[in-house]
């Protein structure tokens, strides 16, 4: 005679089956998918003014997809191009300058050295001798390693470019196909077997989606803001370019503005510019707790998860699937959390 499961039992075999499936999906399907996701994305983005240009035109609806998509390409590309421009301009100005900075550092490394010197009861020039005996053998297996670190990778390298330029290809037409076709995968969508799942998944993308640009954005914004009004104030020259630059290297979860601020701080206090350092410190405690705050705040608040799940959902995806986890964990527990409701549901 079989027995019969409980309902916690089949509860339970019912959340271990859809967390595992919603696992083996983003951990191996998501990437195969990605290009036609972003596709999709910008499809959405330009529809409503193809279709009205479409309307009032009287041209085909694809046309002006292409026309806009195209638009879009091209914006992308020349702030690209701009903001790259701009950096080469501010490097080169560095370089410029380098001979001074040279200088200043070497009088600083003296000046430090000889201090150490005192400290220790060493020699005069004992600390600066070692100092640059060890820097001169750092920068010698720099350059070697680098050396065969670009000869070793720039066919990796050049195929990362490669596969860079397919997926923009892919993405730019994937989008225009998807405008004129969108009727027709809501019909799909509408007449699937598989049509409540679809629309919990679709729902769940389309909301963790814009919650994160929305967030990723206005944090981004508001860093860029606080760096470079802040940076002004300190009467830092580059205080607009260095502003944008931390904000665009905030947004990303390796690095954030402690890259930045950090080593700053640490040299500014080095050299003896107290206030210098004092003001980069309130810079990057606002930057930092503006972060820490809002994004759980925010993307919990815009996707219907309490701050503490948001948290811990951000933990697990960071620990299986990397920095993308970031973004992965809180789809994957609204996912499951659907699904399981969806399931549950029909018992």
């Amino acid at each position: 005679m079989k027995r019969k499961l409980t309902e916690k039992q089949r509860m339970a075999l019912l959340v271990v089956g859809i967390t595992t499936a919603v696992y083996v999906s983003l951990k191996y399907i998501l990437p195969l998918v990605i290009p036609f996701l972003l596709a999709w994305w910008v499809a959405l983005l330009v529809r409503p003014a193809s279709r009205w240009l479409h309307k009032k035109f009287w041209l085909k609806e694809g046309v002006w997809a292409s026309l806009l998509v195209t638009a879009l390409s091209a914006l992308l590309l020349v702030g690209a191009y701009y903001l790259g421009e701009l950096f080469l301009e501010q490097l080169v100005l560095a370089a410029r300058r380098l001979p001074l900075y040279i200088r200043y550092l070497s009088g600083w490394l003296d000046d430090f050295c000889c201090r150490c010197d005192d400290c220790f009861g060493l020699a005069r020039g004992t600390s600066l001798d070692f100092l640059y005996e060890q820097s001169r053998n750092v920068m010698e297996n720099a350059g070697t390693q680098a050396g065969a670190y670009v000869m070793g990778n720039s066919l990796g390298i050049f195929r990362w470019l490669i596969k860079g330029g397919a997926i923009f290809a892919i993405v730019s037409i994937g989008s225009v196909l998807m405008v004129s076709s969108m009727d027709r995968i809501a019909k799909y969508r509408s007449t699937s077997v598989f049509r409540q799942e679809i629309a919990a998944v679709t729902g769940c993308l389309s909301r963790i989606g814009r919650a994160f640009f929305r967030t990723q954005l206005l944090i981004m914004g508001l860093t860029c803001l606080i760096c470079g009004v802040g940076l002004s104030l300190l009467g830092n020259p580059y205080a607009v370019l260095l502003g944008v630059l931390i904000g665009l290297l905030d947004a990303l979860p390796v690095f954030g503005t402690g890259t930045v601020f950090i080593p700053w701080i640490i040299f500014s206090v080095f050299s003896r510019r107290f206030a210098y350092a004092a003001g980069l410190t309130g810079i990057y405690i606002l930057c930092y707790f503006l972060r820490e705050v809002l994004e759980a705040r925010l993307m919990g608040g815009h996707m219907g998860i309490p701050p503490l799940e948001m948290l811990v959902s951000m933990y697990i995806g960071l620990a299986l699937f990397g920095v993308a986890g970031f973004i992965l964990g809180p789809f994957a527990f609204l996912v499951i959390r659907e699904l399981v409701e969806l399931y549950a549901g029909r018992h």
